[in-house]
């Protein structure tokens, strides 16, 4: 038995990775208020725009989102005119999610800024440090995607 738990637990991979995520999340609401996007919506934002229009499971497939929370994403993404949602034509069970002008105009008009929530979350890394840790974050994430109760489902290209 450890004499002190708290410190040791404090400093646990998974302990480090949550404070971090929190403080990720805070900088971004912060730099992104403005464009009043959180980050679960600027990612289905950006998999939109790149793949175009997608139903709901496959757009959570490549973001790692559960389906409740992207119906949820969408759903407010909608009723801001960012995103529409059809019935697919092809299997009218699920349903089609598209990017809408007004959507890939705000989410260009909000990259500067997401960029600087970049910035200042490695702000206190060197750029050889800030290298190393996208590359080991990235590594945890693809070699542990299995675990995941959301995996990536289909690799973003």
């Amino acid at each position: 038995m450890t004499a002190a738990p708290f410190s040791e637990a404090s400093q646990f991979p998974g302990n480090l990775l949550r404070r971090c995520h929190q403080i990720s999340v805070a900088i971004f609401l912060r730099k992104c208020e403005a464009y009043q996007l959180t980050q679960l919506q600027y990612i289905i934002l950006c998999a939109l725009e790149e793949h175009g229009s997608i139903d709901q499971i496959t757009l959570g497939g490549h973001t790692a989102l559960d389906r409740n929370t992207v119906a949820v994403v969408v759903k407010k993404l909608e009723e801001r005119g960012l995103v529409t949602r059809q019935r697919n034509p092809e299997d009218r069970r699920a349903m089609l999610v598209t990017l809408t002008k007004e959507g890939e105009r705000l989410r260009h008009a909000a990259e500067p800024s997401v960029a600087e929530v970049q910035e200042e979350i490695l702000a206190p890394l060197q750029e050889q440090e800030r290298e190393t840790l996208c590359r080991l974050l990235q590594t945890l994430a693809d070699e542990n995607n299995h675990l995941s109760r959301v995996p990536v489902r289909q690799a973003v290209q």
